[in-house]
């Protein structure tokens, strides 16, 4: 099944789009604003966000910035917003499709079928000429030799290698690959975790970024 967000202040058109989304295989919840929309991701793992820039606690276009690079989830804007610059500062900071208000439902639907296909084929594996990793049968290769990850070290590669070239904060990281674990998690055991995934699969294809966070560039 799979699970859709939708993050918008109107709350007719918020109802309306649950109700026109939803069905036997598709979960569809709200969010009026971002700070509900920030819980809601943290409780539950959707597969399509669907995003509003005009929100009343903030600005969707830095929602994105923020939560595109630390999370696979594709994003699609649904605005009144409909300049040239919207537009471009969208697909800047992570935005996989723009659909301008007023819309088509219908049309709607088919571009939501479409970023849930894109999502489900780059999710599953991820293969160059040095790794072959495949997420759903949890099997992961460098240079066809198989290598034995743990449950954490899958978490962050999945996470790292889904969003490539993009940096990854350190916090996002810590939040989304501890998130079940009740118990506090320190710095440091990020800092460990990425040394022994490191020692693993080569220094080389997990870039630190100063201050910031990981970004995963591959074989260099």
């Amino acid at each position: 099944m799979n699970h859709i967000l939708v993050v918008e202040d109107d709350e007719k058109l918020r109802n309306g789009l649950v109700l026109s989304l939803s069905s036997n295989n598709q979960e569809v919840k709200a969010a009026p604003s971002i700070k509900s929309a920030k819980e809601l991701l943290k409780i539950h793992k959707f597969d399509l966000l669907i995003l509003d820039c005009n929100l009343p606690d903030g600005n969707g276009i830095e929602f994105c910035r923020e939560i595109s690079g630390a999370t696979e989830i594709p994003i699609i804007f649904l605005t009144v917003n409909d300049t040239e610059i919207d537009i471009v500062s969208a697909f800047r900071v992570g935005a996989t499709d723009y659909v301008t208000k007023p819309f088509s439902i219908m049309v709607l639907r088919e571009r939501v079928k479409a970023a849930l296909r894109r999502n489900k084929c780059r999710d599953d594996i991820y293969k160059d000429d040095y790794y072959y990793f495949n997420f759903t049968a949890l099997e992961y290769k460098i240079e066809g030799v198989e290598v034995i990850l743990s449950v954490v070290e899958q978490k962050i590669i999945k996470l790292l290698v889904c969003n490539k070239n993009k940096i990854i904060p350190r916090e996002r990281l810590i939040d989304l690959v501890w998130s079940c674990n009740e118990e506090f998690i320190d710095d440091n055991a990020l800092t460990m975790a990425i040394k022994r995934l490191r020692f693993k699969i080569g220094n080389e294809a997990i870039k630190t970024v100063y201050g910031l966070g990981y970004m995963w560039v591959g074989k260099i």
